[in-house]
């Protein structure tokens, strides 16, 4: 049982609370029918769930109005995969930049859990994104394909993320 309260400690602890942190400037504006389809995540900050992948996807579809399907899986050393599903929804339909996200578990459901999800960056074809959370302890950063992200696009990501309070020093890199 003590095991249990420290991992649900653990996981709770890496997710953003609404209200509890100041808003991240986001971008102008997305366009969500470019936006959802699949993400490769090519740096990330750690998470507790996140510890033994290296390597993420993240997926996401319209479901309704304002609300997407979220599916990330998580790619072992050994190959091997873990996934997640959840839905998101935006939370500033100015912008569409601004999302919520909660995740399909049953400790998440049950403490009513959800964590921002802040879309910081965006080029203007959506092939490259940064997204963070308002606590600067999420932060991905993604890009259509399992290609290495221009290093031009990369580097003004992570001088963009220092910016915002978040500590691209820990960013772990994804091998795909």
């Amino acid at each position: 049982m003590k095991s249990l309260l420290v991992l649900l400690l653990m996981t709770f602890s890496t997710l953003s609370f609404a209200g509890k942190h100041e808003q991240l400037p986001t971008v102008s504006q997305v366009e969500v029918e470019r936006y959802v389809g699949k993400w490769y995540a090519h740096a990330a900050l750690p998470q507790f769930f996140t510890r033994t992948c290296v390597a993420q996807t993240a997926e996401y579809e319209i479901i309704a109005p304002e609300k997407i399907s979220v599916y990330n899986v998580c790619i072992k050393k050994n190959g091997k995969t873990k996934d997640i599903e959840g839905q998101a929804v935006v939370t500033n339909s100015l912008t569409n930049a601004e999302l919520e996200v909660t995740f399909n578990q049953f400790w998440t459901r049950l403490f009513k859990v959800k964590g921002d999800y802040n879309i910081l960056a965006l080029d203007k074809d959506y092939d490259y994104v940064m997204v963070g959370s308002n606590n600067r302890k999420s932060l991905w950063i993604m890009s259509r394909s399992e290609e290495k992200i221009p290093t031009e696009i990369y580097n003004s990501y992570i001088e963009l993320a220092n910016k915002l309070g978040f500590k691209t020093s820990k960013l772990v890199i994804s091998k795909f």
